[in-house]
């Protein structure tokens, strides 16, 4: 069982509207997974760019507030930091649909400067990575966030956590959603869905 969530959007909306509605949703579908049809503590989450910033606050968020349990996360071109430095930045500046440029405008309309560095903003800046859900984290080669993602991915391996990073060479930010129209995204979406599988225990395709 798939839901999509929708959580409330800057800039009418700022920081930290987008990650409490989305912690406040994956508490909700928690306690209603039997109700809704689905199966009581099997429960992943999966979000793209600023939606998989949301879904890895999220896990940091249930963890510290123990429960509920997420058996899963699947961060695809995630937003982890904040720092717009590093060096995919420069390279992917601009030319390939998301730029440089347009996600400095983005943080301006999400969040004030002085809240940037909050984990709940930026992901990678917790404390503690340890003892967060297995994940899987989709990075492109041409795209202004592959850095902090692959960052992410090591973050998680040094803090224990079970992470695999996917790195998709001559990809953009937006590949992996353009089903049926960049077909040599396919190979990697089967890969998010195999995972979505292992974290779920699935013992058949979905």
């Amino acid at each position: 069982m798939i839901i999509s969530v929708n959580y409330r959007h800057a800039p009418e909306a700022r920081f930290p509207a987008a990650p409490d509605d989305g912690f406040a949703a994956v508490q909700w579908i928690a306690a209603n997974a039997a109700s809704l049809g689905g199966v009581p503590g099997k429960l992943a989450v999966a979000g793209w760019s600023a939606g998989a910033n949301v879904a890895a606050v999220v896990c940091q968020l249930a963890r510290d507030a123990g429960g509920p349990t997420i058996t899963g996360q699947l961060l695809v071109t995630p937003v982890t930091d904040s720092d717009l430095s590093r060096r995919s930045y420069v390279d992917n500046a601009d030319g390939y649909i998301l730029t440089a440029p347009l996600m400095r405008w983005f943080w301006d309309h999400y969040a004030d400067p002085s809240d940037r560095a909050d984990p709940k903003a930026s992901p990678l800046r917790a404390t503690s990575l340890a003892d967060l859900p297995p994940a899987l984290i989709v990075t492109c080669e041409f795209d202004p966030l592959r850095d902090e993602g692959a960052a992410y991915a090591d973050a998680l391996a040094a803090a224990g956590v079970q992470v695999r990073h996917l790195p998709c060479r001559g990809q953009i930010h937006t590949s992996l959603t353009a089903v049926d129209a960049i077909l040599s995204g396919a190979a990697a979406r089967a890969e998010m869905g195999e995972a979505l599988r292992q974290f779920l225990g699935a013992s058949v395709p979905v």
